[in-house]
């Protein structure tokens, strides 16, 4: 087995064995452990998970399902730790991490007769795993404003340069601390300015101009916390907690994706080789049209099984993927670490 370039995965981490299924998913032998154990962020993640994926898994099979909290780099250097015996069955993994848990081998491929509702998640989300994993749901960065100071704002994101540069509005982008700053921020900008993961100069060119307008967030409530104080008007951020903002009281923001594509940022799941073969009964449960409507309602965030039918409230704040730009993952982890050592020495915040 090919083993992971630990130094490649510590840097972008910084975001029944033999037993095979017989029959459709939920068709069980005797002899599988019934018993699985899968994975979620903390929070309102894991009361999703366990609401619309596990509850229907259990209630479908019979079996059990644990649920491990943490992050994707911890997750996957535990199944790397115990290949033959993973201690995890299925992961939630960011995109970069399960491009690299592919290509080290550690992942099963994942097939419509293993998982049937694999067939209603575009083709495109399966690839991006290197057929090892597929996306469950997907956000958009994007242009977030406060509707009371910015009246008009930048419909793309070569406008938002020009304003934020002319000092028009201040803005609040992602510091490089963030982990999808290199994805959100510098290739997005980059390649709606012209440039490529191959030649970011054209982002570096745009922080220059807009320097004296920017202020920096280092996770997520920052942002909002310096649109709601008017220390900035309007800033990069992502659509779904954009819109948790807006139910929570603050009707006053708004989110545009930007006429370029804001970055499309999935999140990926993937199931370890030798995982309990329940894991592709679950993997189908997560990828159920009904069940990811539920999930996708509590999260704001778009989900990829074409079939799902969104409410009434949701479907105008989904962005089709279609119209997003969906990053190059592995030539930005081969990138990303030139770009955080120029940031810190030209930027530095």
């Amino acid at each position: 087995m090919k083993g992971l370039n630990r130094r490649r995965f510590l840097q972008t981490g910084a975001a029944g064995a033999g037993l095979a299924l017989t029959g459709a998913p939920g068709l069980l032998r005797a002899a599988e452990p019934k018993v699985l154990n899968v994975t979620a962020y903390g929070g309102v993640w894991e009361t999703s998970i366990r609401d619309c994926f596990v509850a229907p898994f259990e209630a479908r099979t019979g079996a059990k399902a644990t649920v491990s909290l943490g992050a994707p780099a911890q997750w996957l250097a535990q199944v790397e730790a115990s290949p033959e015996k993973p201690p995890l069955d299925v992961l939630i993994m960011s995109p970069d991490l399960a491009i690299t848990a592919a290509q080290a081998g550690l992942m099963q491929d994942l097939t419509v007769d293993k998982v049937p509702n694999l067939a209603h998640i575009p083709q495109e989300f399966t690839d991006a795993c290197l057929g090892k994993g597929t996306y469950l749901d997907y956000g958009v960065a994007g242009i977030t404003y406060n509707k009371n100071t910015v009246p008009n704002p930048p419909k793309s994101l070569a406008e938002f340069v020009e304003r934020v540069s002319a000092g028009e509005f201040v803005a609040s982008v992602p510091s490089i601390s963030y982990a999808i700053t290199p994805i959100m921020l510098i290739w997005m900008l980059a390649k709606a300015l012209g440039g490529s993961a191959e030649d970011v100069e054209p982002f570096f060119a745009a922080m220059k101009k807009m320097k004296n307008n920017l202020v920096f967030w280092a996770g997520p409530n920052d942002f909002f916390n310096h649109l709601a104080s008017g220390e900035a008007d309007i800033g990069i951020y992502f659509d779904g907690r954009t819109w948790n903002h807006h139910d929570e009281g603050a009707d006053w923001i708004d989110f545009i994706n930007p006429t370029e594509g804001g970055a499309l940022t999935a999140v990926a799941v993937q199931i370890p080789k030798n995982a309990n073969p329940l894991a592709f009964d679950y993997m189908n449960e997560m990828l159920d049209a009904e069940n990811q409507a539920r999930f996708a309602e509590i999260m704001n965030y778009a989900v990829t099984n074409t079939e799902v039918v969104y409410s009434d409230k949701l479907k105008p704040r989904i962005t089709p993927w279609q119209q997003t730009a969906f990053p190059p993952y592995e030539a930005i982890g081969k990138a990303r670490n030139g770009w955080v050592d120029r940031w810190n020495r030209e930027i530095g915040r």
